[in-house]
């Protein structure tokens, strides 16, 4: 049974962080707006998880996935970013982006404002 809520609670929170992606894209949504929201769902997920009885650590992981997928999808939008703009993606790109995601999760802050 605990199975079952683990992979229905992270099945359902893959489709909305993939859905918040879409939103952040059509609506131009600033990555301060966005990240946030990708936190707040994988939080929903661990919180709901552990009051239906689910370890800590079996909740943690789903949390680590749901975050971990909003961050594949937002580095592929930013280095996609840079192929249109006729560059090549560097390490340092990707470097750069993966640090504005964590810096923006962690801190709810992005140090160019």
């Amino acid at each position: 049974m605990n199975q079952d809520i683990i992979k229905t609670v992270t099945e359902f929170g893959l489709a909305l962080v993939e859905s918040q992606h879409k939103y952040f894209i059509e609506k131009s949504l600033d990555n301060m707006e966005h990240i946030p929201v990708i936190k707040g769902i994988a939080d929903a997920a661990y919180q709901y998880l552990v009051v239906n009885g689910i370890s800590s650590a079996d909740s943690s992981k789903v949390k680590e996935e749901l975050i971990h997928h909003g961050k594949d999808l937002f580095l592929q939008l930013w280095l996609q970013g840079i192929v249109e703009e006729g560059d090549i993606p560097t390490k340092k790109d990707r470097i750069e982006a993966e640090k504005t995601f964590e810096r923006i999760l962690k801190t709810g802050k992005d140090e160019y404002r």
